[in-house]
């Protein structure tokens, strides 16, 4: 779904870039709305977490043209979907530059967000913050118009291997991936770390998303003996992995990365989440942030859309102010050569993750890491460690 596909425009395309460069033009002078790209999953195995980034971009706008907007200007938000799919991506970036935007803050698929900043690259450069996409190749393209809200896969696996070695007491480890972008770049980087830990990885291999029956991998992973099988997908097949593992009952431990941890697990997996041998680690995502910011921004979307935000949807809430505030230093103005460097300049201190900054490559400096652990009926998830200076302890 989404495999690592990158396409050469057709003349369709090109032709979809011409009439966005005038569009954009013609955004920078109007007195108009500033038209904002939004992308992401809104519809397929990943729309829940899609659909919720999408809802937090709405209401930040919202929020922002509450407050006066910018320079009087409202900004206006423009959802295309991705489906998490590289071609789709491409597609859906080509068609919003033909809407006029001045940029997209949205993305959760690193195998769709990588293509769609091609497509703006090539456009003239307008700027892409994505909330969630995680791939390190987002930010190593050299790319001066890519902004990152998120840690990279390169940080995140690090702290997971630490996490199994210091904590679970693992010195042989499964790794389990989907060859999705982002969850091969995870299983590749923890491999490497673990390697260079000392332990063993007994097993590396991918399973096919969207299947039924996870149960044939599970036990080949046992034959191999690990302390820990470490699974780096999403949600929908992590939850499957957890039923059919409490079922089978393994000697070794269940792991999850950040991309396990979306509340949407507990649909599919049931109680079984539940089981004291499944951990996940995860980034802050918005369930696990407590502070006055957030918790406004919790409930104000809970009231807006009925429900509680997506694991993301505090990072493309605060993605959006970020541009918000890059266009407010920038004098209002929209071209992509400045807006870019105000959001390499820009400071938003009182974000719902903290604050918000870009190095060069645009990343963010790298966030907290936790391991979490559902419990209860019906389950939820808390954490039960923090890592922070590099050292796991328990959470308070």
């Amino acid at each position: 779904m989404v495999r690592r596909r990158f396409l050469v425009a057709s003349m369709a395309a090109c032709g979809a870039l011409l009439i966005a460069a005038c569009g954009n033009s013609s955004n920078n002078n109007a007195s108009g709305p500033i038209k904002v790209g939004i992308t992401g999953p809104f519809t397929g195995a990943y729309a829940d977490p899609g659909t919720a980034i999408r809802n937090a971009g709405e209401l930040a706008i919202a929020d922002i043209n509450a407050a006066g907007g910018i320079n009087g200007r409202k900004l206006e938000a423009v959802p295309e979907d991705d489906a998490c799919d590289a071609q789709q991506g491409t597609q859906a970036a080509s068609k919003l530059l033909t809407e006029g935007i001045i940029a997209i803050v949205g993305g959760y698929c690193s195998g769709a967000s990588i293509p769609e900043s091609d497509v703006l690259r090539r456009s003239g450069d307008l700027p892409f913050i994505t909330a969630a996409s995680s791939n390190p190749k987002f930010t190593e393209q050299g790319y001066d118009n890519v902004f990152r809200m998120v840690a990279r896969d390169d940080a995140e696996a690090p702290a997971d291997v630490s996490f199994m070695h210091d904590i679970l007491k693992a010195t042989k480890i499964a790794i389990l991936h989907d060859n999705t972008t982002y969850a091969k770049g995870v299983a590749d980087s923890a491999k490497a770390a673990a390697t260079a830990a000392g332990m063993t990885v007994t097993y590396f291999d991918a399973i096919t998303p969207g299947e039924k029956d996870y149960s044939a991998a599970l036990v080949r992973i046992g034959s191999t003996h690990p302390d820990v099988l470490f699974y780096t997908g999403y949600y929908p097949e992590y939850g499957l992995l957890a039923k059919e593992y409490v079922a089978l009952s393994p000697s070794y431990k269940l792991n999850g990365d950040s991309a396990c941890a979306d509340p949407s697990v507990v649909k599919v997996a049931g109680a079984a989440i539940a089981n004291p041998g499944i951990t996940i680690n995860t980034l802050p995502t918005t369930q696990f942030i407590h502070n006055a910011k957030n918790d406004a921004f919790t409930a104000a979307y809970k009231a807006k859309y009925g429900g509680l935000p997506g694991d993301y949807s505090s990072y493309e809430y605060d993605g959006m102010m970020a541009l918000a505030q890059a266009l407010k230093d920038n004098g209002g103005k929209t071209d992509a050569k400045s807006l870019n460097a105000a959001l390499h300049k820009v400071t938003v201190a009182d974000g719902t993750t903290g604050t918000v900054h870009f190095d060069d490559k645009g990343d963010r400096p790298t966030p907290l890491f936790l391991a979490v652990q559902a419990t209860g009926n019906p389950p939820a998830f808390a954490p039960i460690y923090i890592r922070e200076g590099g050292s796991w302890k328990p959470s308070s």
